[in-house]
């Protein structure tokens, strides 16, 4: 994944995306924990998802390891494991508040 993002940089990317659709838990915490580890050496806006219903977590969590973006249901789902925008929100501020997790 790391090497994907160095070669969008490379080629002039504005910004690098990658979704992904795990098996696993683990597959997830590997892919959360590449991207934490990515967004850390390149100098590039990230936006990394991982689908289905393994892969919530990130689209829910994925700021703090480093993605800028997620994806939500507003009208119409068009991607596996994509949660309503309300849903999104209310986690997010929630996280933010309770626990003091903000990205830098």
């Amino acid at each position: 994944m790391q090497e994907k993002f160095v070669r969008a940089l490379t080629a002039g990317a504005d910004i690098g995306k990658v979704a992904v659709m795990p098996n696993t838990l683990e597959d997830v915490l590997h892919f959360l924990k590449a991207l934490l580890i990515i967004e850390q050496k390149i100098d590039l806006p990230l936006i990394a998802i991982s689908m289905g219903p393994l892969g919530a977590i990130s689209r829910l969590f994925g700021w703090l390891f480093g993605s800028q973006l997620t994806f939500a249901v507003g009208e119409q789902s068009s991607a596996p494991g994509q949660i309503p925008i309300e849903d999104v929100r209310k986690v997010i501020e929630i996280a933010q508040k309770a626990h003091g997790l903000q990205r830098e």
